[in-house]
């Protein structure tokens, strides 16, 4: 990648993910005053190796902060209502992580009103209207509907794809996420979808017509054949209300409060100093925290 490439892009992460990941992975460890900072320590060791290997210019992590707040719950009431709310103790480890970020001078964003893909996919289209490209780092294939021409995907392990990549794989371009999360639903987020239409009839329904709309533009016209047949019209038609409710559930939304001037995402410089009173506060061991002084200065 050309520095000229490479400045130009911007990093945005998926946190909330990270830090449950390293919450259900990690072994407990305990501080001196018996609390909980396993999650933490997995996502501090995460930023830290990745601002290391990548040395990326440009990086921004969006947390969750809305379960039960988010707009959407005025649309479906029961969306999410299937998530449990996060214990204290993991409540106090993304506290902690949102710390650490801001000490290490990264930018980090949450909402009680709007999920972290929403800001993930307010910051990008506002880097995009400034001629720059972004990598989306999650596991959420709800983020492939930000992805645009110079824009990649990264699930952070072996799967990195760009537009083209996805149009290819689903059969329709990623911007219809939410058309086919609409038909199909999404049990993760407790998303209805349309009762008795699957994954592969709805990724053939939307190869088919391209988009929802055009769906049911046609769908009374279009003669039933082995993908649109008559039991699946009759499914599109009865629950047409409730599949579009779908699609608007899915479907990202862009933050207009948003400052655009803050979210431009350059990395600033880390605050040492306050970082080590905050590593020992928080009950990192001496050697550990010696090794992380080590790496800030040469950030």
């Amino acid at each position: 990648m050309s520095n000229n490439k490479k400045n130009s892009s911007v990093i945005l992460i998926d946190s909330t993910a990270l830090v449950l990941k390293y919450w259900f992975a990690l072994p407990p460890i305990k501080t001196p005053k018996y609390e909980s900072i396993a999650a933490f320590i997995g996502f501090m060791n995460f930023v830290l190796k990745f601002i290391v290997d990548n040395k990326p210019n440009k990086i921004c992590f969006a947390f969750d902060e809305c379960l039960g707040t988010c707009f959407r719950n005025e649309i479906y009431r029961d969306y999410k209502k299937n998530r449990e709310v996060a214990p204290e103790e993991l409540k106090q480890q993304f506290k902690l992580s949102r710390r650490f970020l801001s000490l290490m001078g990264l930018k980090n964003f949450a909402s009680n009103r709007y999920e972290a893909d929403d800001i993930i996919y307010t910051i990008a289209k506002n880097n995009r209207a400034m001629g720059l490209s972004n990598t989306i780092i999650t596991n959420d294939k709800d983020l492939y509907q930000i992805i645009r021409s110079d824009d990649v995907w990264w699930n952070m392990s072996d799967k990195r794809y760009t537009f083209s990549n996805l149009t290819e794989m689903l059969a329709f371009t990623p911007d219809k996420i939410p058309d086919y999360i609409g038909l199909a639903g999404d049990r993760v987020d407790n998303i209805p979808g349309a009762p008795g239409i699957g994954d592969k009839t709805a990724s053939k329904l939307l190869k088919m017509f391209g988009s929802l709309d055009n769906l049911y533009e046609n769908i009374k016209t279009t003669v039933e054949d082995k993908i649109l047949t008559l039991r699946i019209k009759n499914i599109l038609l009865e629950n047409k209300k409730l599949i579009y409710i779908s699609k608007k559930l899915a479907t990202l939304r862009y933050i207009k409060s948003f400052d655009k001037s803050s979210t431009v995402i350059q990395r600033d410089d880390p605050d040492v100093s306050k970082m080590i009173q905050f590593l020992k506060n928080v009950g990192i061991n001496n050697n550990r925290i010696t090794y992380i002084n080590g790496l800030l200065k040469k950030m």
